[in-house]
C-alpha cells in the first residue's frame, strides 16, 4: 500500500508555492507511461493527502479516444479535469482549421465521458508565422481567441507556447504583448515555456528563461512552464548530459524579479543557483541570498504570474522537498 501520510509544509509559503503547482504529465517523457498506467497513477495521487498540489492530467487531444475507452475508471463523483494539447501544425493559417476541429473532438470526448470528466485547460504552440511582427502576433492571438468562443470554449484556460528561434529573444515582447492584448477575464490567454525536453537543444539557456521570466513579469502576464522541471533546483542530469532547470529557480526567480525589478541578467543568476541554502522560506515568505519576498508578494506572483508546471512524476518533487526540509510528515 502507498504512504498515504500527508506532507505538511514548513510554512504557508511552501504551501503557496505547491499548491496546485504540478499538472500530471504522466504520458510524457522520461516517464512516458502507457495511458492506461497513467491514469491509474493519477487517480490514486487523487486520493492521497496531498492531492491539493496536483492540477489537471495532461494528454494529447489524439489520445482522448482511448481515454473513452478507460472511463469505466472514472466516476461523476469526482470527474476529472484534463489540460489537452492540440495538434501542431507548421502554419498558422493551418492551426486555425486543426484547432477548430480539435475543440469539436473535446467537446465529443466530454459528451462521451458522461460527467466523468471535463476539459478544462488547452495548451498549444505556436507556428513561427504567428509572431513576425506585432500586427501578426495580436492578429494570431485573436483568431484563436475568436475561434474559442466561436466553439463556445471561452472558460477555457489557454496555454500558448512561444517555440524558441534564432529570433527567440526578438519575438517575446511581441508574444507577450499580443497575448496580453487579446486575454480577458472570460478568456484567458496564457504564457508557457519548455523547459526541457529528450534532447540537448530542448532546454533553454539560462538567459533565454530570464529573457522569458522579465518579459513576463513586465507585461505582468501569467504562463505555465513544462518539461524538465520535476526537481526543485537547478543540477546536471548524467542521463541525459545537461543541466536542468529546477522550479523552485523559476518560482523564486519569477517573484522576485517582480518585488525588486530585477534585469534579465540578475534573473538569470537566481535561475543558474544549484546550492540549497541559497534558497530559504521563512514565516514571513521568500529569500534567496539577500532578496526577500513576503508570503503576500509570492502569492500574487503564483496566483497572477508563474501558475503552474507540467510533470512526469509527482512522487519525485515531494521526495526533493522532504528531503531538502521543505515538507515534513
Amino acid at each position: 500500500m502507498p504512504d498515504r501520510t500527508p506532507s505538511i509544509p514548513k510554512y504557508s509559503s511552501v504551501k503557496t508555492l505547491l499548491n496546485g503547482l504540478f499538472d500530471y504529465a504522466g504520458l510524457f517523457p522520461p516517464a512516458s507511461l502507457p495511458l492506461e498506467e497513467a491514469i491509474r497513477e493519477y487517480m490514486d495521487h487523487r486520493s492521497d493527502p496531498d492531492a491539493w498540489m496536483m492540477g489537471p492530467f495532461v494528454v494529447p487531444v489524439s489520445r482522448l479516444d482511448e481515454v473513452v475507452s478507460l472511463s469505466a475508471l472514472f466516476t461523476t463523483e469526482s470527474p476529472v479535469s484534463f489540460d489537452v494539447l492540440p495538434r501542431r501544425a507548421p502554419s498558422i493559417a493551418e492551426f486555425y482549421e486543426s484547432l477548430r476541429e480539435d475543440l469539436s473532438t473535446c467537446a465529443q470526448f466530454e459528451t462521451q465521458m458522461q460527467g466523468k470528466a471535463s476539459v478544462d485547460a488547452l495548451e498549444f504552440s505556436f507556428p513561427s508565422d504567428a509572431l513576425l511582427d506585432g500586427k501578426t502576433a495580436v492578429s494570431s492571438i485573436h483568431q484563436v481567441r475568436s475561434i474559442l468562443e466561436g466553439a463556445e470554449r471561452g472558460s477555457l484556460a489557454v496555454f500558448a507556447e512561444i517555440s524558441r528561434s534564432e529570433n527567440y529573444l526578438q519575438q517575446l515582447p511581441l508574444y507577450f504583448l499580443g497575448l496580453a492584448s487579446q486575454s480577458t477575464e472570460n478568456q484567458p490567454i496564457f504564457g508557457k515555456i519548455r523547459c526541457g525536453g529528450m534532447s540537448k537543444s530542448d532546454f533553454p539557456t539560462p538567459f533565454e528563461l530570464a529573457s522569458f521570466i522579465h518579459t513576463a513579469v513586465r507585461v505582468n502576464h501569467p504562463f505555465k512552464a513544462t518539461a524538465g522541471l520535476h526537481h526543485p533546483l537547478r543540477h546536471f542530469n548524467e542521463t541525459q548530459g545537461v543541466t536542468m532547470h529546477g522550479f523552485l529557480n523559476v518560482f523564486f526567480a519569477t517573484t522576485l524579479a517582480g518585488v525588486h525589478d530585477l534585469n534579465p541578467a540578475r534573473i538569470q543568476t537566481i535561475l543558474e543557483d544549484e546550492r540549497s541554502e541559497s534558497f530559504r522560506f521563512t514565516p514571513s515568505g521568500i529569500c534567496w541570498n539577500e532578496l526577500e519576498a513576503s508570503t503576500t508578494s509570492f502569492l500574487k506572483a503564483r496566483s497572477s504570474l508563474g501558475l503552474s508546471i507540467g510533470s512526469c512524476s509527482f512522487t519525485e518533487p515531494r521526495e526533493d522537498l522532504h528531503h531538502l526540509g521543505w515538507l515534513t510528515q
